[in-house]
């Protein structure tokens, strides 16, 4: 654990010169240098670990007994990934290696290309909130691929935008409904609207209609043969899990009253910012509705909530908006900066214990060829 708060007190430190008034170029080289710095630490974790982080058995299996067996439950996108490397080496390092450069990459160069102000806010909050991709699974090459999306969102290129949301279905189906997102990106909804869904989508969730809503919209796009059947069998292994941890609907309740806290703070940068931030707008569309696939989902049905995951990715855009926006006042700045950093704790305190045993203590394959020499 020692590991994971050193680094997360030096990302703090880092993101903290984002507020630093700091000369042009000085602040280009901090980017550029302290960015490549940082994205080695956290590819180096993210290549060199060792039978530590979730879903590790399944993910190592499926690479190194490579076969038509082992591959049928997996997307037809990430089995591309998979034959690639595997056609050239059997060594699962030189995998993750490959797999989480792509992660982290996409990530870090839609952070640097469109929030240099904030961008080291966004390391630490991408850490805090997804553990920076050093355990990722396909569902994260995904989220990496419908973020980058966004870039054709705002260039207003639908084909490329189809495209990425495309193969990051192709790599996780929960992808799917991003396609959504170009429209609503640009939509425009007024606050009051958004409260009355977030409201009743709330309400729907806690009577428990996700299940039938789900039915519903897998018909309607004829999507309810092999997806619905996977989408049944992560049910199944989500009920199991659900009857073996904490009470669904209290956990549900926190996620629920975690958003009502911060969605009245994002309105109010997002109002009285005056256009300061362009693409504020569109990121808390696609936030809010995110809660609301979130709200409806998660209590019942939490593997089909992993749907509002890349929609909800924005939280951390608009979080470093709302420190951006206090940056004029000092005094405020360093006062909102100081509960922001007992938030992004709180946040990976949660994350780490959510699956303690699989997160503590980091192995990596080192640790692996000292057992093997010991033996």
């Amino acid at each position: 654990m020692i590991t994971y708060i050193i680094l997360f007190l030096f990302l703090a430190s880092l993101s903290f010169t984002d507020y630093i008034r700091t000369p042009s170029i000085y602040r280009n080289v901090l980017l550029v240098s302290g960015g490549t710095f940082v994205f080695m630490i956290l590819w180096s974790f993210a290549s060199l670990r060792w039978e530590t982080g979730t879903d590790w058995n399944s993910y190592y299996d499926t690479f190194f007994y490579f076969s038509e067996a082992h591959v049928i439950n997996f997307e037809p996108g990430y089995v591309m990934i998979l034959s690639f490397v595997r056609e050239y080496t059997s060594n699962y390092t030189i995998f993750l290696a490959v797999f989480s450069f792509l992660c982290i990459l996409l990530k870090f160069s839609y952070f640097y290309k469109y929030h240099k102000d904030f961008f080291f806010t966004l390391i630490l909050l991408f850490y805090c909130y997804y553990f920076a991709d050093i355990f990722a699974v396909r569902q994260n090459l995904a989220i990496s691929l419908t973020l980058f999306s966004t870039v054709f969102i705002i260039k207003r290129k639908p084909l490329f935008f189809i495209l990425f949301v495309g193969l990051a279905t192709s790599i996780h189906y929960s992808s799917i409904l991003f396609f959504f997102a170009y429209y609503i990106y640009w939509s425009k909804i007024s606050d009051k609207k958004f409260y009355y869904l977030i409201a009743f989508s709330v309400a729907f969730g806690l009577m428990g209609i996700g299940g039938l809503i789900l039915d519903l919209f897998l018909k309607a796009l004829g999507l309810d043969g092999f997806i619905g059947a996977k989408i049944n069998n992560y049910l199944n292994e989500d009920s199991e899990v659900l009857n073996t941890t904490n009470n669904p609907i209290v956990m549900y309740l926190l996620g629920v009253t975690k958003r009502f806290l911060l969605i009245p703070i994002f309105i109010y940068v997002k109002n009285r910012s005056e256009g300061k931030f362009p693409y504020l707008q569109g990121y808390f569309n696609l936030y809010m509705v995110g809660n609301v696939i979130y709200f409806l989902f998660a209590k019942d049905l939490a593997v089909f909530a992993r749907a509002s995951v890349p929609f909800l990715l924005f939280e951390i855009f608009l979080i470093s908006y709302v420190l951006f926006y206090f940056k004029a006042a000092k005094k405020k700045m360093v006062f909102v900066f100081i509960i922001m950093m007992f938030f992004s704790w709180a946040r990976f305190s949660a994350l780490v214990n959510s699956y303690y045993d699989l997160y503590v203590p980091y192995n990596s394959i080192f640790d692996k060829k000292i057992e093997r020499t010991n033996f």
